[in-house]
C-alpha cells in the first residue's frame, strides 16, 4: 500500500515496490523509457508470493492457502504492505511482508540474488520482544529507518485503528532494532502517536488508516512524521427548538421513504439476477446504478441527509494529512 521506491532488480533504474489489497507484493520496474507495468512477486518455485489470504484472479474471490507458513498462525492473513530488506546483509534483498487484520510482519528470505531472487515461499514472523509482531487495530504499513541513530534500521509503523469500533484508535509505533547488522532484534513497541480517544467533539489527529513518512520537515536535525489518516469527531448538539425537532422528524421520515425505494430497487435486479453468476449479477448491479432513476434517488438521499446534519449532526469521519514534529528532548512526536 505504501510504496518504497528501490533499485529492486539492480539495473540501476528505481523501481516502486509495494503490496496491495490483492494480498501480494508487486514491483514496478523502471526504465529509460518509465515504470513498466506492475508484476507480481514470485518465489523460487514460480508461486505467487504471499500470505494465507488472497485475491486469486481467476475464481475472482477472496482465497484461503496454508502453503506459505512456517510456524503455527491461527486466523487469515491478508498481506497488503511489503518493503524490500536486506535483513541478513548478505548483499540481496529479502521481503517484508505485513498483515492488514492483527497488525502482523513476516520475512522470506533470498537465497538468490537481487538480478535472480529466489523467495523461499516460507513466511517466519518477526518477533518484538519474546513475542510475533502484531500491531493492536492492524498495520496499514511498516517503515524502515534509524529513529534512534545508533545505525541500526528500526521499524516504525502506522495502525489502522478504529476510535468508533471495539479497537482502540490509530497511532504510530516505533520498534527498535536491537540486534545488529545481519540478525535484526526488535524491541518492545513505544508509541510515537498515542492511540487516540473515542469521542472526540472536533477533528484534532488521524484516528483511522494512519500511514506515514519519516522526513526531517523543519531542518532541524530530527526525524519527523508527516501522517495521512482519517479523523473521527461527532459535533457537539445543541438543544433543538419544538420547530427544529418537528423539522428533523419529516426530513427523517422523507429519508426513510428514499432509502426504503432505494433497496427495493437494488432487491428486485438482486431477485431477478439470482441465477446468474457473481460477475453478471454485478454488471446488472452497475447497469442499474447508472440509470436516472437511481441518480435521482441518490442525489435526494444526499440532500435530506444534509439538511438533517445541519439541525442534527452525526457523526464526522475526514481525511486530513497532518505533521508531527518530533521533541528533541524524547522519542515522542507533537502534533503542528
Amino acid at each position: 500500500m505504501a510504496p518504497q521506491f528501490v533499485d529492486f532488480n539492480a539495473d540501476g533504474h528505481v523501481d516502486i515496490f509495494t503490496a496491495t489489497f490483492d494480498g501480494s507484493p508487486h514491483v514496478a520496474l523502471g526504465s529509460p523509457e518509465g515504470f513498466q507495468v506492475p508484476q507480481r512477486i514470485m518465489d523460487a518455485n514460480g508461486e505467487r508470493v504471499l500470505l494465507t489470504q488472497f485475491w486469486n484472479y481467476e475464481s475472482k474471490e477472496w482465497d484461503d492457502t496454508d502453503r506459505a507458513m512456517e510456524s503455527n498462525s491461527d486466523g487469515q492473513l491478508h498481506c497488503i504492505s511489503a518493503l524490500a530488506f536486506d535483513w541478513d546483509d548478505d548483499g540481496d534483498f529479502d521481503l517484508l511482508l505485513g498483515d492488514k487484520n492483527k497488525g502482523r510482519l513476516f520475512r522470506q528470505m533470498n537465497e538468490g540474488t537481487n538480478m535472480e531472487p529466489a523467495f523461499t515461499g516460507k513466511n517466519i514472523p518477526v518477533f518484538t520482544g519474546e513475542a510475533p509482531f502484531e500491531l493492536n487495530g492492524g498495520m496499514t504499513a511498516p517503515y524502515l529507518v534509524d529513529w534512534d541513530a545508533d545505525g541500526l534500521t528500526d521499524l516504525v509503523c502506522g495502525s489502522f485503528g478504529d476510535s468508533y469500533g471495539d479497537n482502540e484508535g490509530g497511532a504510530v509505533v516505533w520498534y527498535r532494532n536491537i540486534g545488529k547488522l545481519g540478525a535484526p532484534q526488535y524491541a518492545k513497541p513505544v508509541n510515537l502517536i498515542e492511540p487516540s480517544a473515542k469521542g472526540q467533539a472536533t477533528a484534532t489527529r488521524p484516528d483511522s488508516g494512519l500511514y506515514m513518512d519519516v522526513v526531517d520537515y523543519n531542518g532541524d536535525g530530527s526525524l519527523d512524521l508527516v501522517v495521512g489518516g482519517y479523523s473521527h469527531w461527532t459535533p457537539e448538539r445543541k438543544p433543538l427548538t419544538e420547530d427544529e425537532l418537528k423539522h428533523v422528524a419529516e426530513l427523517e421520515v422523507q429519508l426513510a421513504d428514499v432509502l426504503k425505494q432505494i433497496n427495493e430497487l437494488r432487491s428486485k435486479v438482486l431477485r431477478e439476477t439470482q441465477d446468474l453468476s457473481k460477475e453478471e449479477q454485478s454488471a446488472k448491479l452497475k447497469e442499474v446504478y447508472s440509470t436516472d432513476e437511481y441518480r435521482q434517488q441518490m442525489t435526494e438521499y444526499t440532500k435530506l441527509s444534509q439538511e438533517v446534519a445541519k439541525v442534527k449532526p452525526t457523526n464526522k469521519r475526514e481525511a486530513f494529512v497532518w505533521l508531527y514534529l518530533r521533541d528533541q528532548t524524547q522519542n515522542q512526536a507533537t502534533n503542528r
